[in-house]
């Protein structure tokens, strides 16, 4: 069993991270070591630093400047908001080192993918929800003019593409989207085991609409029976 430590955090804190990498990287950071910190309860600041520091296995530089700005964070967003974890070798890799633009949006998808599947083993999800958690937002956007910039400049199906092909290949992503409206994400499932799953919802679903299309069509009917007028002046639900 892996021992790896994540920075857990809300998804509010990914706003921004195309323009400032380093200042949202610094936040989540903050954010995580200042929660974890809290189970010490009582103590100095450089106590709940050190605290976290030891379980993290990290060196905070500046404690004071670290801790206040997590208390902010913490203080000022929704204890109810989506939350999601960077493990810190990848929260290192991104801190330390050059990225391009393409390697950022990807961490972000990751990170948006895994604030909506949570502890599921799957979940079905659309390309609106994806772009509205990577650029930080806890509920779908539904007018892209309320997305920022960076985060509309990927809001196309070449680069929707090109983003899931990526976290397939690198990040440890299956989806599967034949005949679907959205598309099904799972990191625990095999492909098989995905669409096995997705074609069991789908094959339950269709049962639902013909049963639904035909408790309409039996209630049509008998109010004819009855002696009411004959003419459908509605159509039969299209489910």
């Amino acid at each position: 069993m892996s021992n790896e430590r994540y920075f857990n955090f809300p998804i509010q804190l990914l706003a921004g991270f195309l323009t400032d990498r380093m200042n949202s990287l610094t936040n989540i950071y903050n954010y995580a070591t200042y929660k974890k910190a809290q189970n010490l309860k009582d103590g100095s600041i450089n106590e709940w630093v050190k605290y976290s520091d030891k379980y993290f296995g990290i060196i905070t530089t500046d404690p004071v400047r670290s801790f206040e700005n997590g208390l902010e964070l913490y203080e000022n967003l929704p204890i109810s908001s989506p939350m999601v974890g960077i493990n810190k070798s990848v929260y290192f890799d991104y801190y330390l080192n050059d990225k391009d633009e393409f390697e950022e949006v990807c961490l972000l998808a990751f990170l948006a993918i895994k604030s909506i599947v949570q502890n599921k083993s799957y979940c079905k999800i659309d390309n609106d929800f994806l772009l509205s958690r990577m650029d930080g937002n806890t509920k779908k956007v539904m007018d892209y003019s309320s997305l920022s910039p960076e985060i509309v400049k990927y809001a196309n199906n070449y680069q929707i593409r090109k983003i899931k092909a990526e976290l397939c290949n690198s990040w440890g992503l299956v989806t599967y989207s034949r005949y679907t409206r959205g598309f099904y994400v799972s990191f625990t499932l095999s492909v098989e085991e995905l669409v096995f799953e997705a074609e069991k919802r789908r094959k339950s679903t269709k049962a639902k609409q013909a049963k639904e299309r035909e408790k309409e069509a039996v209630k049509i009917a008998l109010h004819r029976l009855n002696g009411h007028d004959t003419t459908i002046t509605q159509p039969l639900r299209n489910l």
